[in-house]
C-alpha cells in the first residue's frame, strides 16, 4: 500500500528514478505530474510536503506549474537595462556587478531559468571564489536575492533558494601575518620590483597597468579613488595629486604627492581619466598577477588584495620609517577620531615628506 495516497516512486527508462504524483485538489484532478522534475523532490515525504505547499498555492489563485518564462542571463538583462534608466546603478556600480556576473554567475548557471537553479549550484559558484574575501561572496547574494523575490511575487517560484546562501563576515581576516609570515616592508618591495616585469595582452594598455600598480603600491589610496582620478585633479607644477569631494571617502579634498614613477605619463594625458581603461571588476585578476610575478609565500587558502596596501603602507611608515602613527594615517586620507580630531592637522608638508620617507624605504636596494 501507498505511503502518500497518489505519490509512487517510477524507474525510468535510462534508470534513474522520479518521484510522481496524482492529485485531487478543489474539484479539479491534475494530470500524474514527475515532482522529481518540476522540485527536485526525491524521497515520496518531500513530494507530499510540496504537494501540500502546490495546494496553498492553488488557493491563493497561483499557477504552481508555471515555469519560470525566462533564463536567468535574460532576466539579468532587463534587470541591468532597467537599473541604468532608473539611474539607480551609476556607472562604477553598472560596471562592477556586470563584471561580476559575466566572471562567477553566467557560465554556471545563467543559462537556467529560476526554477531549475539548486543549491548545489550555488555551491559551485562559491568554491569558484573561495579564495575572496567576505564581500565578494555576499555579492552571489546580494545579486540574486532581488530576482529570485520579484519571481515568487510573480508567481513563477513557491522558495527563494537565496536566503539559504550564508552572508560572510566582511574583513575578518585582516591581520596579514595570519596570511603570511613576511615582514610588510618585504612584500611591498617584492611588488615594487615586480611591476617592471607585468605584461597584458593588449601593448597599448601595458603602460597604464603599470602606472595603475605604482600609484596603488607607491600611495595606497583607497583603489575606487585613484580609478576616479582626471588630469584635471593633478597640479604639475607641484607634483601633487588634489582628490575632489566627489571621490574621497571623507568628502573633502585631499591632497597626495604623486611618485615619480607615474609622473612622465600622467604628464602626457591631455585630458580625462588618468586610467580609462580599468575596470572595477577586473582589479581582483590584476593584482592576483602581479603576486604570481613575486616569491610571496602564503598560507593555504590566503592572498593579499589591492586594499591590504593600505595596512602594509600604515605598517612601513610607522615601524620601518618611525613616523607618527597619526601622521602615517593621515596619509591614508584617515579623518582623525576623539576630541583631537578637533585640534589636529597634518599640513601637505607634513604629508609629502612621510611619502619620500616611504618611497625611499620601498626603493631601496637590499645588500
Amino acid at each position: 500500500m501507498a505511503k502518500y495516497q497518489g505519490i509512487s516512486t517510477k524507474t525510468l527508462q535510462n534508470g534513474s528514478t522520479a518521484i510522481m504524483v496524482r492529485f485531487k485538489y478543489q474539484s479539479t484532478t491534475y494530470p500524474v505530474k514527475n515532482f522529481t522534475k518540476l522540485f527536485g523532490c526525491t524521497t515520496e515525504t518531500q513530494a507530499n510536503n510540496k504537494l501540500n505547499e502546490v495546494k496553498v498555492l492553488i488557493s491563493n489563485g497561483v499557477d504552481p506549474f508555471s515555469n519560470t518564462p525566462y533564463t536567468l542571463n535574460e532576466i539579468w538583462s532587463k534587470r541591468l537595462e532597467t537599473k541604468e534608466k532608473s539611474g539607480e546603478w551609476k556607472n562604477i556600480t553598472r560596471d562592477n556587478y556586470t563584471y561580476y556576473y559575466e566572471a562567477h554567475i553566467k557560465k554556471v548557471i545563467g543559462h537556467k531559468k529560476l526554477n531549475k537553479i539548486t543549491y548545489e549550484d550555488l555551491e559551485k559558484i562559491l568554491m569558484n571564489i573561495a579564495d575572496r574575501q567576505g564581500g565578494t561572496k555576499n555579492t552571489l547574494k546580494k545579486l540574486l536575492f532581488p530576482i529570485f523575490e520579484e519571481a515568487i511575487k510573480k508567481g513563477h517560484l513557491q522558495d527563494n533558494i537565496i536566503k539559504k546562501l550564508n552572508t560572510h563576515k566582511i574583513g575578518n581576516d585582516k591581520n596579514i601575518g595570519l596570511r603570511t609570515n613576511e615582514e610588510a616592508l618585504s612584500i611591498i618591495k617584492k611588488l615594487y620590483d615586480a611591476i617592471p616585469n607585468y605584461y597584458v595582452h593588449c601593448k597599448a594598455q601595458e603602460e597604464e597597468f603599470k602606472m595603475f600598480l605604482y600609484m596603488v603600491v607607491l600611495t595606497a589610496h583607497r583603489v575606487g579613488e585613484i580609478m576616479q582620478l582626471k588630469k584635471e585633479d593633478i597640479d604639475i607644477e607641484e607634483k601633487k595629486i588634489i582628490s575632489p569631494p566627489t571621490i574621497t571617502k571623507t568628502k573633502e579634498y585631499y591632497h597626495f604627492p604623486i611618485p615619480q614613477e607615474c609622473l612622465e605619463y600622467i604628464e602626457n594625458i591631455e585630458s580625462g581619466l588618468l586610467f580609462p581603461t580599468i575596470k572595477r571588476g577586473s582589479l581582483y585578476a590584476i593584482f592576483q598577477r602581479l603576486l604570481k610575478l613575486t616569491d610571496i609565500k602564503f598560507y593555504k587558502g590566503k592572498t593579499l588584495s589591492m586594499h591590504d596596501m593600505r595596512r602594509l603602507m600604515l605598517s612601513v611608515m610607522i615601524i620601518d620609517c618611525k613616523i607618527d602613527s597619526r601622521l602615517a594615517d593621515a596619509c591614508l586620507s584617515h579623518k582623525q577620531t576623539g576630541v583631537i580630531r578637533h585640534y589636529l592637522s597634518f599640513s601637505y608638508k607634513n604629508i609629502n615628506k612621510s611619502y619620500k620617507k616611504y618611497w625611499k624605504k620601498v626603493r631601496e636596494v637590499e645588500e
